[in-house]
C-alpha cells in the first residue's frame, strides 16, 4: 500500500562518511581551540569537547567571549568555562545536531524515512488499522523534534511520513530554527552585532532563495496557444514582488482612508510591544538578565491571542473597527505591533482603552511598561494623511522604497533584506488586514477583469481600476459578514490524488 521506490527498508550505511566529517570537525576545533587563552592542560580538553557542540558560525563568537570573560578579575576562569558547558549543552539539547551539514541531512531523512516505511508495512502485514500505523509514526516523530501533521487525510499524512524528500525540508527547518536560537541565546542579534537575524541565517536564507531563482529560471510555462514564458516572470508578476506587494498594500490602505473619511471615521496608531522577558538584548546593546529564551515566533503567538482576546471584547462591546497591523521586529528579533486603526470618534476612547487592557495583562507593572508597551497616537489631518503614519513601516518592511535608513540607522534597503528573511524563517506574518473584504476577491476580480472572462459589474470594474474604497461599497460595505458577500470565491473539489496519496481538495 504504502510503496516508494526511493526508500530502502534499512538505514543507509553511512560509517565511513561520517568518519570523516568527524575527523574534520575535530581538526576545525583542534586549530580554534588553540586561540583559546586558557592554559590549564584540562581547560584546553574541555574547550575542544565542547567546540564539537558549537555551530562553525558561533565558535569565533563563543571563543571571544570565553577570552573576555577570562579576563576578569575575579573568579574568572570559573566564569568562562562555566559559559562555555551551559553554550555547549544548550547546543547538545536542541532537536537536532547543530554540525550535520546538507548531506548528513540527507542521509539522515533517507534513514528516518526508510524507518517510517518499515514501521508502516511491519503494521499492515499484522493487520493493524491506519490510526495505529499514524500514531507510531508520531512517536517516531516526535524522537525526532518534529510535530505531527494532523492532515485531514491519514493516508496523506503516513505517505509524507514515508517520504525522504518529506523529512529532508523539515530537518532543514529544524535545524535553521534551532541555529538562530543559538544566535539568541549567545545574543548576537542585535544592533551593535547582527541586527534582525544573525548573519548566519541570512546568509542561508539567501542562498536558499538564489538557488530558487536558478531553478525557477531554468523552466518555462507553455500555453495552448503554444506562447512560452519563464516560471521566473510568472513569479515576479504575482505579489511575491516586493514592488507590486508593496503597491497593493498602500492602494489598500488608501482605500480604507478614503472609506473612513466617507463614513465619518477617525483613527489611531497604535504600537504594542512584547513584554520585556521576551527580549534577549536591550536597546543599549546590554544582555537581558530576565531573558527568559523566548522565541520570536513565541512572541508573536503571544501578541495574537492577546489580539484575539481584544477582538473578542470589542465584538461584545459592538465597537466597529477595521484597519491593518504591520509586524516588525526590534533590533533584537523581538517582533512588535503598529496598528492603524479606523473607528467611531464615540467609541475612540472605549477602543483604546480596551487595547491598552490586554496589551498590558500581563507583566503590565514592570518598569517602563506604561510608557513602552502601549503607544498610541491620534491621526490628525492637518499633519498628515492616515497612511503616511504607516507607510514607512510597509516600504521598510518590503523593500526599503523611499526610506533612507531604519529605526536605529541602518540603510533602509539592506534591512529590509534582513526583515524579510527574518519573518520567513520565523513564519511570521509582516501584513494582516482586520475588517473589509476578503483579499483574495479582490485580487482574483483583477485578473479576471484584465482577461475579460466574466461580465464586467460594479465589483470588477472597482477591481479592475485599483479602487479599494469602491470595491468595498461594491460588496456591501467594510464590515459585511463574509456570508453576505454578493460575489464569492467559487472552489471545486479535485478527488485526483497528488503527489502524497491524498486528494488535491479545493481549488478555486
Amino acid at each position: 500500500m504504502f510503496h516508494n521506490d526511493n526508500f530502502s527498508n534499512n538505514p543507509p550505511n553511512s560509517i565511513s562518511d561520517d568518519n570523516t566529517k568527524s575527523r574534520l570537525a575535530s581538526f576545525s576545533a583542534n586549530l580554534l581551540s588553540e586561540e583559546f587563552n586558557a592554559q590549564d592542560i584540562m581547560n584546553q580538553k574541555f574547550i575542544k569537547k565542547q567546540l564539537l557542540s558549537i555551530p562553525f558560525p558561533f565558535r569565533v563568537i563563543a571563543k571571544n567571549t570565553y577570552n573576555r570573560l577570562l579576563k576578569l578579575s575575579k573568579q574568572g576562569e570559573f566564569i568562562a568555562n562555566t559559559y562555555f558547558r551551559e553554550l555547549g549543552d544548550f547546543c547538545r539539547n536542541l532537536p537536532i545536531d547543530m554540525t550535520w551539514n546538507e548531506s548528513n541531512i540527507k542521509l539522515v531523512a533517507k534513514s528516518r524515512a526508510g524507518m517510517c516505511y518499515s514501521v508502516t508495512n511491519n503494521m499492515l502485514d499484522q493487520d493493524n488499522n491506519a490510526d495505529e500505523v499514524l500514531q507510531e509514526l508520531e512517536s517516531i516523530l516526535k524522537q525526532n523534534g518534529l510535530k505531527a501533521r494532523k492532515g485531514k487525510f491519514i493516508n496523506g499524512d503516513i505517505a509524507r511520513y514515508c517520504c525522504e524528500k518529506w523529512w529532508s525540508k523539515k530537518l532543514r527547518r529544524l535545524q535553521a530554527i534551532s541555529i538562530e536560537e543559538i544566535a539568541l541565546y549567545i545574543r548576537v542579534v542585535s544592533k551593535q552585532c547582527q541586527i534582525y537575524i544573525s548573519d548566519a541565517s541570512f546568509a542561508n536564507c539567501r542562498e536558499r532563495k538564489r538557488r530558487n531563482d536558478v531553478f525557477l529560471r531554468s523552466l518555462e510555462a507553455i500555453n495552448e496557444q503554444g506562447d512560452c514564458i519563464e516560471l521566473k516572470d510568472i513569479a515576479n508578476s504575482t505579489i511575491s514582488n516586493p514592488r507590486i506587494r508593496r503597491s497593493e498594500l498602500m492602494a489598500r490602505l488608501h482605500g480604507f482612508e478614503v472609506y473612513a473619511d466617507k463614513h465619518g471615521y477617525v483613527a489611531d496608531f497604535i504600537t504594542i510591544t512584547c513584554p520585556s522577558r521576551m527580549h534577549p538584548v536591550h536597546n543599549s546593546g546590554k544582555a537581558n538578565n530576565k531573558y527568559d529564551a523566548t522565541t520570536p515566533k513565541q512572541a508573536q503567538m503571544y501578541l495574537t491571542s492577546q489580539w484575539a482576546k481584544t477582538r473578542s471584547q470589542l465584538d461584545k462591546l459592538k465597537i466597529e473597527y477595521f484597519g491593518f497591523r504591520v509586524v516588525e521586529p526590534h533590533h533584537d528579533g523581538t517582533p512588535h505591533w503598529h496598528l492603524l486603526i479606523f473607528m467611531k470618534s464615540t467609541q475612540q476612547e472605549q477602543l483604546r482603552s480596551t487595547i491598552k487592557y490586554y496589551a498590558l495583562q500581563f507583566d503590565g507593572d514592570e518598569k517602563g511598561a506604561q510608557k513602552y508597551r502601549f503607544k498610541v497616537e491620534p491621526i490628525c489631518k492637518s499633519k498628515g494623511s492616515a497612511i503616511g503614519y504607516i507607510a514607512k513601516y510597509i516600504s521598510k518592511n518590503i523593500d526599503g522604497y523611499g526610506v533612507s535608513e531604519d529605526t536605529y540607522g541602518k540603510p533602509a534597503n539592506t534591512s529590509a533584506l534582513r526583515i524579510c528573511e527574518w519573518s520567513s524563517l520565523w513564519g511570521i506574518r509582516q501584513f494582516q488586514q482586520f475588517g473589509g473584504p476578503p483579499v483574495t476577491i479582490w485580487r482574483e476580480a483583477r485578473r479576471l477583469a484584465l482577461t475579460e472572462q466574466v461580465n464586467i459589474t460594479s465589483v470588477w470594474i472597482a477591481a479592475d481600476k485599483g479602487d479599494w474604497c469602491e470595491f468595498i461599497e461594491a460588496l456591501g460595505g467594510v464590515h459585511v459578514k463574509r456570508k453576505d458577500l454578493p460575489v464569492t470565491i467559487v472552489k471545486e473539489f479535485i478527488e485526483t490524488e497528488g503527489e502524497y496519496w491524498e486528494p488535491i481538495g479545493e481549488v478555486a
